[in-house]
């Protein structure tokens, strides 16, 4: 009888610390959510000052912290999403890393001195990669729900 307290003890332990890790998480991500909608606004703001100025750099600059933004509200989603069900929900995380990969092609977009062909081939293998997962993961839980 003992021994089956001392589990139970245990993973309510270890379920109680991981909620908390989870938290924290939550919390970090929910801070540098707000830090990239600071730097969104504040790149906005630069362009609306200097509209004399403004080139697509500027633009594609906006876009990316906003890419950011969305990638971090995301991942609390996912985080969310996670605590409620236990189970990670694998197409979420996929769609999570297509916008990241979105974001880095933009990125590189602005910058394209610094875009090599080998980069251009790893990211477009990337992209590739995960877009058939993504849809294998899709086409896999429309199957399971028929």
């Amino acid at each position: 009888m003992a021994k089956a307290d001392l589990k139970s003890s245990i993973t309510r332990i270890l379920k109680i610390a991981n909620i908390s890790l989870y938290i924290i998480v939550i919390v970090f991500t929910g801070i540098t959510s707000i830090l990239s909608l600071y730097i969104a606004a504040s790149d906005i703001l630069k362009i609306i000052m200097n509209i004399n100025s403004l080139t697509d750099i500027n633009i594609i600059n906006v876009l990316s912290a906003l890419f950011l933004v969305v990638l971090t509200m995301e991942l609390i989603d996912m985080f969310i999403i996670y605590m409620e069900r236990g189970h990670i929900i694998v197409d979420m995380v996929i769609a999570i890393v297509l916008t990241a990969i979105a974001r880095e092609l933009l990125i590189n977009y602005a910058n394209i001195e610094s875009m090599t062909l080998q980069r251009g081939i790893m990211l477009s293998a990337a992209i590739l990669t995960l877009a058939i997962s993504y849809w294998l993961v899709i086409k896999a839980d429309s199957i399971k729900k028929t």
